[in-house]
């Protein structure tokens, strides 16, 4: 499996974990029963992200990088400074006492997690992009041993399986645990799109127009083999005037598109929207797509033109 690949698959797990932590913390006001996915949580953040995953990126990709020279120091120079604010963070957490950490740990830990949703939309917006258009075959060769060290080091023989299933079980536990101020909480899913039409990478980009206008929408997910692959939106098109009936879908796509998870707040997606100036993204809940969530799907719950959102 090729570096940025792997990374990516990476952000997928983080992101969910992210998303799950963010539905439990997001009215959280000292109440009770939140201690043990909380400790979860900063334990996973510790060692894999912080102790695992981003020293993959410091001792391998950003390492071997270095050496084509970085094409905009102001996209990168920030990366390992989040890096560095991140650990101290989750170092804050680790040190709160377990008495303390329901009434003291909000407001680090949705730092964190905004950091974290920040940092990995970088990434995926300037530095894979970059290393996979420069990373050559002896590279991927280095870095896939890097990788293997880092592991080994970091997690031991079966780390990647013991990462899998605390990543698993904080999930879980967020979830089965309602805020609580006892207020329900707004969520992706309750005004995501589950009627998003999808096209797969072979269909023509004209077939993929008529999709679009048929369902109204500007953004359409690219599914293969059930799973999504990338996503196509009319700016993708547009570049490609005159040859839609023999271009393809994946010529024109953005592949590994960012996603948010069903069970995040939809201040998430908010934000994720504004920073990145999106117009919709995929929503993904255990890997599998299962909507898209829109700025005007946003604007119709404000506007109260929701079934759960009367004016």
């Amino acid at each position: 499996m090729k570096s940025c690949q792997l990374l990516r698959l990476e952000h997928n797990l983080i992101g969910r974990v992210v998303g799950a932590v963010e539905m439990l913390t997001a009215g959280m006001q000292g109440g009770r029963g939140a201690s043990t996915p909380l400790f979860g949580a900063i334990e996973f953040f510790a060692s894999f992200v912080d102790g695992c995953h981003e020293v993959k990126e410091e001792e391998g990709l950003l390492s071997v990088l270095a050496g084509y020279g970085l094409p905009a120091e102001d996209s990168f120079g920030g990366l390992l400074g989040e890096h560095a604010e991140g650990r101290r963070l989750v170092g804050a957490l680790r040190r709160l006492p377990a008495q303390r950490l329901e009434s003291e740990a909000v407001t680090l830990m949705q730092a964190y997690l905004a950091l974290l949703r920040r940092h990995m939309a970088r990434e995926h917006a300037v530095l894979l992009p970059y290393a996979e258009r420069v990373l050559s075959p002896s590279d991927e060769t280095r870095l896939a041993r890097v990788f293997d060290a880092v592991e080994q080091r970091a997690m031991g023989p079966a780390g990647r399986e013991v990462v899998l299933a605390l990543a698993g079980a904080v999930t879980e536990a967020c979830r089965a645990l309602k805020p609580p101020s006892g207020r329900e909480k707004v969520l992706v899913r309750d005004i995501m799109r589950t009627r998003t039409g999808k096209v797969v990478p072979h269909d023509s980009l004209a077939r993929a127009v008529e999709r679009m206008r048929v369902l109204g929408t500007r953004e359409l997910p690219v599914v293969e083999h059930g799973r999504l692959v990338g996503i196509l939106a009319r700016s993708d098109i547009e570049p490609h005037v005159g040859h839609h009936e023999w271009t393809t879908v994946r010529t024109a796509m953005t592949a590994n598109p960012v996603t948010v998870d069903a069970d995040a707040p939809i201040a998430t997606v908010a934000l994720l929207l504004l920073e990145r100036s999106f117009n919709s993204v995929p929503v993904m809940e255990r890997g599998r797509l299962v909507g898209m969530v829109a700025r005007r799907d946003l604007l119709r719950m404000l506007a109260g033109d929701h079934p759960q959102f009367p004016t």
